[in-house]
């Protein structure tokens, strides 16, 4: 049953992550432990000023191995060492200088952040932030060498050639929205 438990967290935190629909956290008060996995698996975070965080597995005898990857990715290595290994707590304002959330707000405004952010994400084609999230996964961390280069060419070309590539490139020549 542990196994199971710490699969099915495992799962959803990939599935969030790998979701072709952009996510948004939106954060609002304490994210302890799994909660600033769910948090670090999601495109964007936005916290209210009032949020904390805190990574406190190891004061329980415990790791964050299944939040890991993705707080590491969001807060970088650097980060990570710290708040796995303190277990101390950290403010909004901690959490955006290093990386783990892409804004923050007063409480009162959290919302209104993030309907600016829904405004601008409605405007994207679905099928190119689908694919431009599997890029992203695709070559984070990865050195560019002639190889990457000649694949991101292809998959320009492929997108530029797709449906809703030719319609975004027809509006643009046309100062129309798509």
């Amino acid at each position: 049953q542990n196994h199971a438990d710490a699969m099915n967290f495992a799962t959803l935190l990939s599935t969030i992550d790998t979701l072709k629909k952009p996510t948004i956290a939106r954060v609002h008060g304490p994210v302890f432990a799994g909660g600033v996995g769910l948090v670090a698996a999601c495109d964007i975070a936005v916290a209210a000023y009032e949020a904390e965080f805190c990574l406190p597995e190891v004061r329980l005898g415990l790791i964050p191995s299944t939040i890991g990857p993705y707080v590491i990715r969001a807060m970088g290595e650097r980060a990570a060492r710290r708040y796995f290994l303190s277990a101390e707590p950290f403010t909004a304002a901690e959490a955006y200088r290093i990386g783990l959330v892409s804004d923050i707000a007063p409480l009162g405004e959290l919302d209104a952040r993030i309907n600016e952010l829904l405004g601008q994400l409605i405007q994207g084609g679905p099928v190119a932030q689908a694919l431009s999230k599997e890029w992203i996964r695709t070559v984070a961390g990865v050195p560019i060498t002639p190889d990457l280069i000649k694949e991101s060419a292809i998959r320009r070309a492929a997108t530029r050639a797709s449906e809703e590539g030719r319609e975004g490139i027809r509006s643009f020549i046309e100062k129309r929205k798509p």
